[in-house]
């Protein structure tokens, strides 16, 4: 079995970074969501994150936990920061600070989104591939894509404008997800 302790920090950040980033590539695959369709999608989105808490692999199940726990970590270091000012004095915090006023309120980039998802993709099913257990990377691989095929689905969407059908997944959306598929089948 493969363990994530069997993993630098630096190898660690692709394979804990990943879901997120299919997460919000597939939320993004056909462009800008709206509100409720944004809506729809992210509650799609952490019901599979939920339930990979309780994966039957126990490689998955330890990445889904390793998330929530990152997030609260890192929900924890933002609380402290706002409540403690002066502990934020130093070059990375300015450069964190920079960063944070510099993507506040910016419009995301679709195909920046999902290229990075793909990649991050590819490179964490890469590594597990190379160190750990092939049962776990293939797992792992099918809770990727189980994200995008149910964010995906959570809504559906019309594809050529006001008076067309509505499709369960759009053009952009399966686009997004055979280019996941091929990156955890690579």
């Amino acid at each position: 079995m493969t363990n994530l302790a069997d993993f630098t920090a630096d190898e660690l950040a692709p394979i804990l970074d990943a879901p997120g980033a299919v997460l919000k590539g597939a939320t993004l695959a056909d462009g800008r969501p709206g509100a409720f369709q944004f809506l729809k999608e992210m509650t799609s989105g952490a019901k599979v994150f939920r339930e990979a808490q309780e994966h039957e692999n126990d490689f998955v199940r330890s990445v889904a936990i390793g998330m929530r726990d990152r997030l609260k970590e890192q929900d924890a270091a933002e609380a402290e920061a706002a409540a403690n000012p002066a502990s934020q004095v130093g070059v990375a915090a300015a450069a964190a600070a920079t960063e944070r006023a510099a993507t506040e309120g910016a419009q995301p980039d679709p195909e920046g989104e999902t290229a990075r998802a793909v990649a991050l993709t590819t490179a964490a099913v890469a590594l597990l591939r190379a160190r750990g257990d092939e049962k776990d990377a293939v797992a792992y691989g099918e809770w990727l894509l189980r994200i995008a095929g149910q964010v995906a689905e959570a809504s559906s969407s019309k594809e050529g404008g006001f008076f067309s059908k509505r499709v369960k997944v759009s053009e952009g959306e399966q686009a997004f997800i055979d280019r996941l598929t091929a990156a955890v089948a690579a």
